[in-house]
């Protein structure tokens, strides 16, 4: 899909482009505040330092404590045997929103790792603080195979790297179990192997890194043609060994483990945000916030991103991540970067908010 520049040759149209470019560069620093990244705005629009515009300063952004309500044993759901799950309200509110993940067992219940701890919407509605944990989810993830093992790495209150930490009972404690003082911005699962895990560290250690162990060893592939810093990195359904990082020049291919990477040259001039995948047969279906020109918003592709079909642009700003029901395929979360949460239950062609 090329886009196409508007015709400025009379001054309404030329107020119109501006305020076209305008409102894409909004977009732009909005998806960059949403990654924690305060000067890097200038870079990425000047195409300056390869990866530091991903990178967070080196002071802490200031937490806002959120507001807790007094829980009710009675509603409040227990998805594990002792789960600490704090009622919350206004958790929106000097916050960000670094992961996204759908309950494999319940596709109406969701995760949300945050700024300031880990969040849980129940299939009724309610927002949830889980445990007692309220550090900064830089990077999360969680095991579709494994309703309660989850994966995170960050900021703990106090300040410093938590490095590779899982929970394995839904949230209630986390232990770190490898790569201490190193921040993962950035974690991918395998769905199909969730034993092999993708990161991208950003503090303590740079770059990309692969566990073929649920995280107790890493290893630093070659990383030969990925020249920036990843937004995300997907997994493909079906094969461990291969994996997307979607960057600012588009989105590129692994199928070798992280040593090799390709650009998917469509991607290229519209770059992609957050991805996820969907296998469907024999193909491989591609969700992804696109940063086109024209229309950005939520995009679908079949033929592994060489073309995009729009399914949605009323997202009221940047989409930061992209989750699918791992029990429903047609159900579908988006995060936008001002932490609304939005729901699709037909695959991408209609959305409502959550509240």
């Amino acid at each position: 899909m090329n886009s196409k520049e508007p015709n400025d040759r009379s001054n309404g149209k030329l107020q119109e482009s501006k305020d076209s470019n305008m409102s894409g560069m909004k977009m732009m620093m909005a998806m960059m505040i949403a990654c924690c990244a305060i000067p890097i705005a200038i870079i990425f629009f000047t195409g300056g330092g390869l990866g530091w515009w991903l990178g967070r300063s080196n002071q802490q952004t200031s937490r806002t404590q959120l507001t807790t309500q007094p829980s009710n044993p009675q509603t409040s759901p227990k998805l594990a045997s002792n789960v600490t799950l704090t009622p919350v309200q206004n958790w929106q509110t000097d916050n960000h929103v670094h992961g996204l993940t759908v309950n494999p067992e319940n596709s109406n219940i969701i995760y949300v790792a945050s700024h300031n701890g880990l969040l849980q919407r129940s299939e009724v509605g309610q927002w949830f603080l889980v445990g007692k944990d309220r550090s900064d989810y830089m990077g999360f993830t969680s095991d579709r195979t494994n309703s309660q093992r989850f994966y995170s790495s960050g900021h703990p209150v106090d300040g410093g790297n938590l490095g590779f930490r899982i929970s394995e009972n839904g949230g209630e404690s986390w232990q770190t179990i490898s790569m201490k003082g190193v921040d993962f911005h950035v974690l991918g699962i395998s769905p199909s192997s969730p034993q092999v895990l993708y990161g991208w560290a950003s503090m303590g250690a740079k770059g990309l890194f692969v566990s073929s162990d649920s995280g107790k060893t890493w290893t630093q592939p070659q990383m030969k043609g990925l020249t920036d810093t990843p937004f995300d990195l997907v997994v493909d359904p079906e094969k461990p060994d291969r994996v997307f990082a979607t960057t600012r020049s588009g989105i590129f291919e692994s199928v070798n483990r992280g040593d090799d990477w390709t650009a998917i040259d469509e991607t290229k001039t519209a770059p992609i945000l957050s991805l996820n995948l969907v296998k469907q047969g024999d193909l491989t279906i591609m969700y992804g916030y696109r940063f086109d020109n024209s229309v950005p918003g939520i995009y679908r592709s079949n033929d592994n991103g060489k073309n995009w079909e729009k399914l949605w642009s009323e997202t009221d700003g940047v989409i930061v991540k992209l989750a699918v029901a791992p029990s429903n395929s047609q159900i579908l979360y988006a995060a936008n970067e001002k932490n609304q949460i939005f729901q699709s239950q037909d695959a991408g062609k209609t959305w409502k908010i959550l509240s």
